[in-house]
């Protein structure tokens, strides 16, 4: 009988009605009785008259106080039911379903004799059920009240336990419940499952699955040699002793023990022959695999029968299988200039390092190659296992036979802004003569001789040589597995600007056009052929031209290219001059050039600013100068042009100022002609383009106010407004 007080409290409390499961806290054993109602397609036989007081229905949809077997919940209600597969998530998995129905007998649905137990032994009963009403449709009316009971084949109670209302879930939710009971005498009890819900419709439909009954008793904790864990992975053939422990706590007045393993994955076990305390000594590394290792432990003779031990947790133990022997070239070639080391050595796998074919100790892989010598490598698993058979590679260490030369370089900066493109391979030559050597290219010396590729130029051929970047260093990877590193120093040398614009004009009344080239060149080649610093053109040799120079700095010799365009120009001819005005402050002017006015020109208004626009906007009335200039001087062409408005206002009153209303630079349009009017509309006064108006009307003044024109210019246009007369 159980001693630990825990366990009498379990115990007393899985005779009462429970609010909660009350689930094993210590160890279990494994099921000793296992109800998954079997798997397969379709439904599964029924469970018989003395099972359960419900209808087997074989096919179609459940009706009150019927059930299934069946892998699935689909198609047995509608959508009234969740749909869901067996709480293990198995598709071809049967459960029980039950369309719940008011029963006589207390509601028990469920009902049947469990022999096979052992006495004096504790078991834990759990069976999971869901609640699997769909809220969604409205249904939530009544819940399943489940009750599990566990009697003797006399009646007698052992324990029972009440799950409460099972609420319904928006998913539906598979939920364990079970409770404690202990036999002293008994194997056999009978299992009684009742629902006591107050009405089945609507509501009240579970689903049953996996009632089981496992030994339940003391705590078994587990480590390896004192650790938390409780695996181990060592090689095979590999000297050790582990010692696994399994810590029982209080419980059983005459604890017995048995150490059992499994080689096919906890599927079957053995015991192991003598091994009944709670430690185990862990030595066997013989045979590659996956072992499982365990502690049963029972009351008293119990530990007999397999169905009252309870099991600890499972230790994992896995043999790595020796791996096989390396493989590769066992005579190998480095060059003095790489340094090389262990790591370099090139074998078939990854590999530990010895100086001896056997026993020593493993060599660091920064060791560095000695010439001659003779190095032993085992294969070496990903889990660190050696193979027993050592691979030998002897080494040979060479020197480099072939002659580099570093290169010094100028390189003429085109635009003279310390940035070139040139092509670094054409140094090749200068390097060295060799047909079969790879040359690579990098920004440092370091990056060269671990062939970095931070520092790696990918693009010899054009790469962009800044001032900043004095030395170029050159890896020269050759036949005799040698490489070695080559300087190129590279300088920027000037190179010659040509003081030649991009288009030059010849104007059309000039004989010719002198182009020069710049002086202190020492040779000049233009594209005509001439050689001389300067040429000259005439008006008929308009065209496309190059001029080349050539600068000898001493050491280095810089040349530069030129190419430009002649053009003919002339001075601006003015056909018209268009003009948008009667605004205020929003007036055009635009210039229209004729035909024969074949050159490059610019416009102004005041001959300081020019613009390459012929149009001038926002312009207020008034008398304007325009000119046109030809930007390669061939002269300058003026003409005025007048915005015309009328006053917004006038004052007669004889002081000078104000004292006429008349058109703004009227003179410019003679047969205009404006008419006066007041604002109801009579003719007041008519003026040409020389007339004004002093306001006054057959002699008398006119009063202040606004006063109404009509203009009629000489291109026909027609312009009306209004004005005030201030008094």
């Amino acid at each position: 009988m159980f001693k630990n007080y825990l366990f009498s409290i379990l115990i007393v409390l899985s005779v009462n009605q429970l609010i909660n499961a009350q689930l094993c806290e210590g160890n279990l054993g494994d099921p000793v009785v296992s109800i998954d109602f079997g798997s397969g397609q379709g439904r599964g036989d029924a469970l018989g008259n003395s099972v359960t007081a419900f209808t087997y229905v074989a096919s179609g949809e459940l009706d009150e106080g019927e059930y299934t077997i069946h892998n699935t919940t689909s198609g047995l209600k509608g959508n009234a039911w969740h749909v869901t597969t067996d709480h293990t998530g198995n598709t071809n998995g049967y459960m029980m379903i039950i369309n719940s129905a008011v029963l006589a007998s207390e509601g028990v649905f469920y009902t049947k004799t469990v022999s096979g137990l052992c006495a004096d032994t504790t078991y834990e009963f759990s069976a999971w059920l869901m609640n699997i009403m769909n809220p969604s449709i409205g249904t939530d009316q009544y819940h399943p009240d489940v009750t599990f009971r566990i009697s003797d084949t006399s009646g007698n109670v052992l324990g029972t336990y009440n799950t409460g209302d099972i609420a319904q879930s928006s998913s539906g939710v598979w939920i364990q419940y079970g409770f404690f009971f202990t036999l002293e005498a008994d194997t056999e009890v009978v299992i009684t499952i009742l629902n006591s819900a107050p009405s089945a419709h609507p509501g009240n439909d579970i689903a049953l699955d996996d009632i089981s009954f496992r030994p339940c008793g003391p705590d078994i904790i587990t480590s390896i040699d004192g650790s938390l864990s409780n695996s181990l992975s060592v090689c095979q053939d590999e000297i050790v002793s582990y010692n696994l422990e399994a810590n029982v706590s209080s419980g059983y007045d005459n604890p017995q023990y048995q150490w059992q393993f499994s080689n096919d994955f906890g599927i079957n076990w053995t015991d192991i022959s003598g091994e009944t305390y709670t430690n185990y000594t862990y030595t066997d590394t013989s045979t590659p695999g996956i072992f499982l290792y365990r502690l049963t432990a029972a009351n008293g003779s119990n530990i007999n029968t397999e169905n009252c031990r309870i099991v600890s947790d499972e230790f994992y133990i896995e043999i790595i299988e020796t791996p096989e022997a390396l493989n590769g070239e066992t005579e190998q070639v480095f060059c003095i200039t790489q340094n090389a080391t262990i790591n370099d050595i090139e074998v078939s796998d990854s590999a530990i390092w010895y100086s001896e074919a056997s026993g020593g100790n493993p060599l660091p892989g920064t060791t560095l190659l000695i010439n001659g010598s003779t190095y032993y490598a085992s294969k070496l698993s990903y889990t660190g296992c050696e193979s027993d058979e050592r691979f030998s590679v002897t080494i040979e260490i060479v020197f480099p036979t072939l002659m580099l030369n570093n290169v010094t370089d100028i390189v003429c900066d085109t635009n003279n802004d310390n940035i070139e493109e040139i092509d670094l391979t054409l140094h090749e030559s200068e390097i060295t003569n060799c047909n079969d050597c790879i040359f690579s290219y990098f920004l440092t010396y370091s990056d060269a001789e671990n062939f970095d590729e931070d520092g790696y130029i990918a693009n010899p051929d054009i790469y962009e040589y800044t001032l900043d970047q004095h030395i170029i260093y050159v890896r020269v990877d050759s036949s005799d597995n040698c490489y070695q590193i080559a300087e190129i120093s590279l300088e920027f040398g000037e190179t010659p600007i040509i003081p030649i614009e991009d288009i030059l004009s010849i104007c059309e009344n000039e004989a010719y056009i002198t182009i020069n080239a710049g002086e202190g060149f020492n040779s000049y080649l233009w594209s005509n052929g001439e050689t001389t610093q300067s040429i000259s053109l005439t008006y008929d040799d308009i065209g496309s031209y190059w001029v080349t120079v050539e600068k000898d700095y001493g050491s280095y010799i810089c040349n530069s290219t030129k190419e430009f365009e002649v053009l003919p120009s002339n001075a601006a001819i003015i056909t018209s001059i268009e003009i948008q005005d009667w605004t205020s402050n929003n007036n055009t002017i635009t210039v229209i050039l004729s035909d024969t006015s074949i050159g490059d020109y610019e416009y102004s208004l005041d001959n300081i600013n020019f613009q390459d626009n012929n149009v001038f906007t926002n312009l207020t009335p008034g008398e304007y100068i325009v000119y046109v200039r030809d930007k390669y001087g061939c002269g300058l062409t003026t003409e005025e042009a007048y915005i015309i408005n009328y006053p917004k206002f006038f004052t007669p009153n004889n002081d000078g100022i104000n004292d006429y209303w008349y058109i703004n630079n009227y003179y410019i349009e003679p047969s205009m002609t404006i008419k006066i009017f007041d604002r109801y509309g009579k003719f007041l006064k008519h003026l040409n383009a020389t007339s004004r108006w002093d306001g006054t009307y057959n002699g008398k003044l006119m009063p202040t106010n606004d006063y109404w024109f009509v203009v009629t210019r000489e291109n026909g246009k027609t312009y009306k407004g209004h004005f005030t007369l201030k008094r």
